[in-house]
């Protein structure tokens, strides 16, 4: 019982935290002053954000 328990959880946590508008998202970050220019490997598209803060939606529709 316990073990189907942490099953619906871990299954319940995953559905929360894997959003498919990121799924194919792969983010890294670019330091410049005080902004970040992140870059899509996937898709090559490209945004700024502050520092340490990945974009939180995929651009590649945008791109």
């Amino acid at each position: 019982m316990i073990f189907a328990l942490g099953f619906l959880v871990a299954f319940i946590l995953l559905l929360i935290f894997n959003r498919p508008e990121r799924r194919l998202c792969r983010w890294r970050e670019h330091r410049d002053a005080d902004l970040s220019t992140w870059r899509c490997v996937y898709c090559g598209a490209e945004t700024q954000n502050p520092r340490g803060k990945p974009p939180q939606t995929c651009f590649r529709n945008n791109s």
